[in-house]
């Protein structure tokens, strides 16, 4: 999630602190500078501020003049919004598009559905990720590459919440959907899936 295809040094670059971000590394106080990540990577300044930029453009980092670079702290307002969204967007993209859904797409939800089910319990970064690959994957069958993108800088944004808080995903929804997906049963699906989006965190956010 939140990684690019290519393999340019920027890209290379963008992934290893994304993949450091979201994984917890740095704690939501570091303040990040062009020398220190030059120094870590191994690298000239020009691809760390392209990837840089990209981050701020994502909405994970945020530039303080003078000094560098922090990791966002979305707020509970944000965290409603992107949960509104992913439940509109979602659900309205299954509901016109389902026909696109075949046998052998279900059986790819479904192994994603088997990982989730056997990674432990307290593992809850590998956890929220199997999430994030089941949802991803479940749009990508759609084949609309701006709204996929949409969806992914907004889960990433979660993602950053999850880390901070160490929330742990609960049992989702996801096999259920999968069983109205098979009796081609859309408006039930449709209610699923909006659930499962909803209910994941809405509490969590009320707490903040």
């Amino acid at each position: 999630m939140g990684e690019k295809n290519d393999n340019t040094l920027k890209n290379q670059i963008y992934n290893a602190l994304f993949s450091d971000i979201i994984n917890g590394i740095y704690s939501s106080d570091t303040i990040l500078t062009e020398k220190f990540l030059m120094e870590k990577y191994g690298v000239s300044r020009a691809p760390i501020r392209e990837a840089l930029t990209q981050l701020i453009g994502t909405h994970i980092l945020s530039s303080i003049p003078r000094q560098g670079y922090k990791i966002i702290q979305p707020s509970k307002q944000q965290l409603l919004e992107i949960v509104k969204f992913r439940s509109v967007l979602e659900s309205s993209f299954l509901e016109n598009y389902y026909m696109y859904i075949d046998e052998a797409f279900i059986e790819e939800l479904k192994n994603i559905c088997m990982s989730h089910a056997n990674c432990p319990d307290d593992d809850f970064m590998v956890r929220w990720n199997y999430n994030c690959e089941f949802h991803l994957k479940l749009f990508s069958i759609y084949g609309n590459q701006y709204a996929y993108k949409l969806l992914e800088d907004a889960m990433n944004i979660q993602t950053i919440f999850f880390i901070q808080r160490k929330h742990y995903s609960r049992t989702s929804l996801h096999r259920v959907l999968i069983d109205y997906l098979e009796r081609n049963e859309i408006e039930m699906a449709v209610n699923i899936l909006k659930a499962d989006i909803e209910n994941l965190m809405i509490s969590d956010i009320a707490a903040i």
